[in-house]
């Protein structure tokens, strides 16, 4: 697989490993990109012969041309991370995903993923999904955080599934966005598919496939310099790949933090992407109950809350 990267006018001087982990998002780490740097998968297309290092400075104009080598053998060994986990029983349990953690492997990113943690923690998962996702009913992106829920046996993860694929299962997430939108609540109804050249980002396209997310404004924050930022509590009627993500910039809103949709992902990075999976609630798949759970705001997001009038 390859994919090209062209450097804008403001990405001018950055480093080049800075520069591709902005071009290409958060599915690729940048210890993935760097390696590929100094094994030669990388080339500058308007100058081949530059001898590129993680260090080189990339100019404004330039095309760089990522070859992604063959997908390495899983890494499916049990691997102690943070994991919190709120709710626990013998058919399903439900986490809180850290940030910066995949829900699974995925190609370009040789890193640990969730499924690593899951499997240090748990004894049995469900093997509905595969050898390379047991227990993984939903997903969440890389750098959302946030309530999943995770199947322990093939009968909870089926029946789970079903849930899911009738919105059966409520979830409510939070996000910080750049700007505000014009109306203060509303619905969004663009369907999304691959992008036709960037093939590690979502787009709305015509034959793309049916996705509607609706959101209400909480608060917006206006900083000293004249820019605005807004808390959104959004709901998704679907569950697409970058759904919330790809929605939302399309309204000329992006995420903050967000390094594949936004152009001021990186001035954001410390912050990670502020968007994470609040509260969920649905039937209990086995029992006449209803299982609901709420987290309180990340530091993060509290943090960013505090800070954004002086940006």
């Amino acid at each position: 697989m390859i994919i090209t990267a062209n450097v804008q006018e403001d990405q001018n001087d950055f480093r080049l490993d800075q520069f591709l982990a902005q071009s290409t998002g958060d599915d690729i780490s940048r210890t993935s990109i760097q390696k590929w740097i100094k094994n030669g998968h990388i080339l500058c297309t308007s100058n081949p012969k530059s001898k590129l290092k993680p260090n080189f400075r990339v100019k404004s104009g330039e095309i760089f041309e990522i070859t992604i080598p063959p997908k390495p053998k899983l890494n499916l060994d049990p691997i102690e991370m943070p994991i919190e986990i709120i709710y626990e029983e013998e058919e399903f349990v439900i986490i809180n995903k850290p940030p910066g953690i995949a829900s699974h492997g995925g190609p370009g990113d040789d890193s640990p993923s969730l499924v690593n943690g899951l499997l240090y923690y748990f004894k049995n998962l469900s093997q509905i999904g595969g050898e390379i996702r047991p227990g993984i009913v939903h997903r969440l992106d890389k750098p959302t955080s946030g309530l999943m829920i995770i199947a322990k046996t093939d009968k909870a993860h089926i029946k789970l599934s079903s849930m899911f694929q009738k919105r059966e299962v409520e979830k409510t997430y939070y996000a910080w966005l750049v700007q505000t939108p014009q109306l203060p609540e509303g619905r969004i109804e663009l369907p999304l598919g691959r992008h036709p050249t960037e093939r590690l980002k979502m787009c709305v396209r015509k034959d793309g496939r049916k996705a509607i997310t609706t959101y209400k404004i909480i608060k917006s924050i206006s900083s000293r310099k004249s820019r605005n930022f807004s808390l959104a509590e959004i709901k998704i009627e679907t569950g697409r790949t970058h759904q919330i993500r790809v929605h939302f910039q399309n309204m000329g809103c992006p995420v903050v933090g967000d390094m594949l949709y936004s152009r001021t992902g990186n001035e954001f990075s410390s912050y990670g992407l502020l968007l994470f999976s609040q509260s969920i609630k649905f039937k209990h798949p086995f029992k006449r109950r209803t299982i609901e759970f709420t987290l309180p705001f990340p530091e993060r997001f509290t943090r960013f809350e505090a800070e954004a009038e002086f940006r």
